[in-house]
């Protein structure tokens, strides 16, 4: 097949992307033999040698690419589409060497070749030039294939290991190095692919490998399957000869069955043979049988010389037994098909009759969707004649042809999570993956046995990618490419939509982009590529299925998809995120930009944390696409939008840069959002252990709301402007923000969240208020904020100011020594905490629960508690108060369990926090922490006078007891 011949054929391929085989042939020495010949000598000799590769490649339907020089490039599974590519390749590969070995010119020297193979995604385009069209391939899989054709020695074949997987039979494969690293040399030895000389493929066959299934992984999930096998094989020596058959698509574990089959039948004295489809004797009158014949006859002649005398076969049967053992089809040229194939099968039975003399026997047939037409007549026949066992099976397209010799077959399908859950750990046993991997690989595998090992293996790399195997990617792009154009594209758009879908959007998906909607939804359909369900929905088999028809279209394909998509569900029920996606693919950020903001609208309504983070830093994302005043504007906009999720996910810190340009006025969104943007600067820097700085932002907040009052704005102020107030040591101004906050907010606006969905101010307030109060000692009037607090929490249902109402009450209780009421609802708010992800206040949480336990004697699971947040490492984004009391839990603990060391490093630590982050408030209870800690073990307390005096003067009643307390021990 020339180029020329396949333009026309290839037209629907172009400007796609298939998962296929590339061979590069180079003459070797092909410089020195011009020189060493004369000129038409060497282009006698060039020119032939040519031809003799593009034959190969041609008897194995592969598709010459380019022929550069003395070198040709070829690409096996485009055109046609073949699953075993790798094969065809490695067949093609082996027939040029032996082509060239006979000597390419009468009386001239052969040349020798050396030749690379690798499989992999390639880009099929046509390129123009002034001479005309060609057809030419790109992509990393051909300039690894160039890679492994200058490792291989002259003479030899080289493969990357990941396509020897790909072919199934037994390959004989010697180890020349391994791919390099980008920018090393081509022959180091770095730890990149392996590649082998691919030396020799054996396709005989014996009883130490029958079929292509592998054991690397145990079989589980097939327990009722294997039962059944096992059941009928016990039953053979008895004469209780059976037949059944499994159907399951790709990598669901047909091969894996039969070979454990082969193995119970071994274990229990049973000869077994095997007859395997192959796509390349598909076609090929008993192309598959002839491997099982010889393996037969092997096994006859230990017992009868003669294997053919001995089973009495007919003149005409012996030729048809000769061709068989001679691998030559044309046996007996003259009669008719039917005629030939009774000879056949009646030569089989009578070999076979002869094998079970005595002996039982097992027949397993493997890939039965590609047995080809006459072994099948040859197999019915076989069914009838001979008392054996035979186990079949085959991809679902084969169901009538394994009924009609086995009776129905047993539908393979996917595994149980349990089972698929139980195998993944099976198999990373040795390295034990971590649980998030472990649910990923259960997320994508979705219950396909052969996606489960793969992926399970893949994952012990501990790279961290999970990238589709090359098995795996080649068994499913195989389905894809068989589609005709018209169900192609709708596969595409489908793909485009994800792995499931409404069905609404199946039928106008197919009447934008086929020519013929209804022939290409039943054409996805028969290929199992599709499915309907009953909830009135489409989906994929296996979203495998749809990732992999995903990847196959170019990036010209994909927007063109996503602009179909959005415009079928523009204006219908799709959400904004949904919506916004295809925009971003489609090419069009700022349509995406828009979309993404109202989808964030929504999730502050339903107080959506984890899903307002994704999109906030998808639209960050996106941004990037515009130029940059532009990208700086929508990140600003969309960081004001999230900062209050962000504060509640300890990750406020993201957006710094953005607020601060609206702050500055660099970017200018109008005065009240930059008023806005000045208050959460000022929060920002309080969060971040920087008050003063923090003070000065607020400053030029409050001087805003002196010219223009806003209630919002202020509201906000005085909540920020309380933090900053008592983090100095100036709680009556604290206090005193948090009265005229709540004087100003009315009945009606006390549940007020201005824009704030996840925190009511109010709330905000008056819990953090309550917890001023009851330091300083006014506890009926913390109990009275705290009720409000807890009483709007509960009628609102907003979980975050649930959270802070909740701590602020177990916090009275803890300072008024009611341990065990703090400990429940401690408890209660620390797992809140935790499950709502708030963690910018995991800090105060753990560390306030973990003074409870302590105070109640539960070490161990204070202990527990502590670690967990340490490791976690939340608290080194907080740098406020909360963070120290973290650290003095941490400290009671060590000091509990009589560690005098490590409570004195810890308390040391506490101190250290709260000076490096201007927590002057709360430096008064690290030192006396401190002082408390060397009195526990017995060591000098040193003067506290001026600690004496500060807590009198600001008036934190519960360090004047505790001073009180050491003074007295003392």
């Amino acid at each position: 097949m020339t180029m020329a011949d396949s333009l026309l054929g290839l037209a629907s391929e172009l400007d796609s992307i298939r998962f296929a085989t590339i061979l590069f042939a180079d003459i070797v020495g092909s410089t020195r033999l011009i020189r060493t010949l004369g000129p038409e000598d060497a282009s006698d000799l060039i020119d032939t040698s040519i031809a003799l590769i593009q034959s190969a490649i041609h008897d194995f339907d592969g598709l010459v690419v380019r022929v550069q020089g003395d070198g040709v490039m070829a690409v096996f599974g485009v055109h046609p589409v073949a699953q075993d590519h790798a094969l065809r390749a490695a067949l093609a590969a082996h027939r040029i060497l032996d082509e060239m070995r006979h000597g390419a010119v009468e009386g001239l020297p052969p040349p020798k070749v050396r030749i690379g193979i690798h499989a992999g995604p390639i880009l099929l385009r046509r390129q123009d030039h002034d001479f005309g069209s060609i057809i030419d391939v790109v992509g990393h899989a051909a300039n690894v294939a160039g890679q492994i054709e200058e490792l291989a020695p002259p003479g030899s074949v080289g493969i990357s290991a990941s396509t020897v997987s790909l072919i199934s039979e037994i390959c004989d494969l010697r180890m020349i190095g391994r791919l390099p690293a980008d920018g090393q040399d081509p022959r180091s030895d770095d730890l990149g692919e392996a590649v082998f000389e691919l030396v020799a493929i054996n396709f005989a066959g014996s009883d130490r490998v029958p079929v292509k299934g592998n054991a690397t992984s145990p079989l589980i999930g097939r327990d009722h399957e294997l039962e059944q096998v096992r059941s009928m094989i016990a039953a053979l020596p008895a004469g209780q000869c059976a037949a059944m058959g499994f159907i399951g698509d790709a990598g669901m574990g047909k091969s894996r069955l039969l070979l454990e089959a082969s193995r119970i039948a071994a274990g229990l004295g049973i000869t077994f043979a095997v007859i395997r489809g192959n796509a390349l004797t598909a076609t090929v009158p008993y192309g598959c049988l002839m491997p099982a014949v010889r393996h037969v006859v092997e096994m006859l002649r230990p017992f009868c010389a003669d294997p053919a005398r001995a089973a009495e076969l007919s003149p005409e049967q012996t030729e048809c037994l000769d061709g068989f053992l001679k691998g030559n089809p044309t046996w007996l040229p003259g009669l008719t098909p039917g005629d030939r194939s009774y000879i056949a099968t009646q030569t089989i039975v009578s070999l076979l009759r002869q094998a079970v003399n005595g002996l039982p026997l097992l027949v397993l047939i493997d890939d039965m969707h590609y047995i080809d037409r006459a072994t099948r007549s040859v197999l019915a026949g076989i069914r009838q004649g001979a008392p054996l066992g035979i186990i079949a099976a085959g991809r679902p397209e084969s169901a009538l042809r394994i009924a009609a010799l086995c009776g129905k077959p047993s539908q393979l399908g996917a595994l149980s999570p349990q089972a698929a859950r139980d195998l993944v750990t099976c198999i990373s046993r040795s390295v034990p993956l971590e649980d998030s991997t472990v649910a990923n690989i259960l997320q994508r595998a979705d219950g396909l046995p052969l996606a489960l090992q793969e992926f399970a293996l893949a994952a012990q790399s501990g790279s961290g990618a999970m990238p589709l195997p090359a098995r795996l990617e080649n068994l499913l792009a195989e389905r894809l490419a068989a589609l005709d154009d018209d169900a192609a594209r709708l596969c595409q758009f489908c793909a485009t939509l994800g792995p499931s879908f409404p069905d609404s959007h199946l039928a106008k998906g197919a009447a934008l982009v086929c020519r013929n909607p209804a022939t290409a939804i039943a054409r996805l359909v028969e290929c199992r590529v599709i499915e309907t369900t009953q909830a009135e929905a489409v989906r994929f088999t296996h979203q495998l299925v749809q990732e992999v028809a995903y990847a196959t279209m170019t990036r010209r394909r994909r927007t063109a998809m996503h602009k179909h998509v959005l415009h079928m569900l523009d204006g219908n029920t799709a959400s904004h995120a949904e919506l916004a996606t295809h925009a971003e693919k489609a090419g069009m950020p700022q349509r995406a930009l828009d979309h993404l903001w109202k989808a964030c609208e929504e999730a502050l309504r339903f107080a959506a944390i984890g899903p307002l983070l994704v999109l906030y830093r998808r639209a960050r994302d996106i941004a990037t696409s515009l130029d940059p005043a532009a990208a700086q504007f929508h990140r600003a906009r969309f960081a004001l939008l999230a900062l209050d999720t962000l504060q509640q996910l300890s990750l406020e810190q993201e957006a710094r840069d953005d607020i601060e340009a609206v702050a500055n006025g660099h970017i200018d969104l109008g005065s009240g959002t930059r008023t806005v943007a000045r208050i959460n600067m000022a929060l920002l820097d309080w969060i971040n252990g920087a008050p003063i700085r923090g003070a000065a932002w607020l400053a030029k907040a409050e001087a805003d709301l002196d010219a223009h009052d806003s209630l919002p704005r202020r509201t906000f102020a005085d909540v920020v402007g309380a933090y900053i107030a008592y983090s100095r040591a100036r709680p009556d101004e604290a206090v005193a923000r948090i009265e005229r906050l709540g004087a100003r907010l009315q009945d009606g606006l006390h549940g007020a969240t201005f824009g704030a969905v996840v925190v009511i101010p109010h709330i905000l307030a008056r819990a953090f208020g309550a917890w001023y109060l009851v330091d300083l000692g006014d506890v009926p009037r913390a109990r009275e904020w705290i009720a409000e607090a807890v009483r709007l929490s509960r009628r609102y249902h907003h979980d975050y100011s649930r959270l802070l109402a909740n701590l602020a009450h177990g916090y009275l209780h803890y300072r008024g020594g009611r341990t065990k009421e703090a400990l429940d609802i401690m408890r209660r708010a620390h797992t809140d905490c935790m499950n709502r992800r708030f963690f910018g206040f995991e800090p105060v949480c753990t560390g306030w629960l973990g003074l409870c336990l302590i105070e109640q004697g539960l070490l161990d699971e204070a202990d527990k508690i502590l670690g967990d947040a340490m490791e976690r490492g939340n608290y080194r984004q907080v740098r406020t108060a909360g963070t120290y009391y973290l650290h003095e839990a941490r400290a009671r603990l060590a000091m509990a369990r009589g560690n005098a060391e490590e409570a004195t490093a810890i308390a040391a630590q506490a101190l250290t926090h709260c000076r490096d982050c201007g927590e002057i408030m709360h430096e008064l209870h690290a030192l006396v922490l401190c002082a408390e800690v060397r009195a526990a073990f017995g060591q000098p307390v040193g003067p506290l006078e001026k600690v004496h005096a500060k807590v009198a003067e600001l008036g934190i009643v519960v360090l004047a007891r505790r001073l009180d307390a050491l003074k007295a021990g003392a």
